[in-house]
């Protein structure tokens, strides 16, 4: 982070706090240089997953979807167990 008063490229965190909402950090600096203090805001950038299709086309992941899958998957192999008669031992 870049001194705002002498754009110097070295500082130290002298306080870190979360927001009240959670979206945002905010830090208290220092500059190595200086010795001014000032105020940074932090925020995380979401960036969606996104699964390419066999198509090319692009869509959002959806965990919900692939659990789904998974489960039906598990119940059809059961399913096909039970009708072939083997057992497992």
């Amino acid at each position: 982070m870049k001194c705002p008063f002498c754009g110097f490229a070295n500082d130290k965190v002298v306080d870190s706090r979360e927001s009240k909402e959670a979206e945002s950090i905010r830090r208290r600096r220092e500059c190595l240089k200086c010795g001014k203090r000032f105020t940074t805001y932090e925020r995380i950038d979401e960036i969606p997953y996104m699964v390419v299709k066999k198509d090319g086309r692009r869509e959002k992941f959806d965990r919900q979807k692939v659990l789904k899958r998974i489960t039906a998957g598990l119940r059809e192999a059961a399913g096909s167990h039970q009708q072939t008669g083997t057992d497992c031992e």
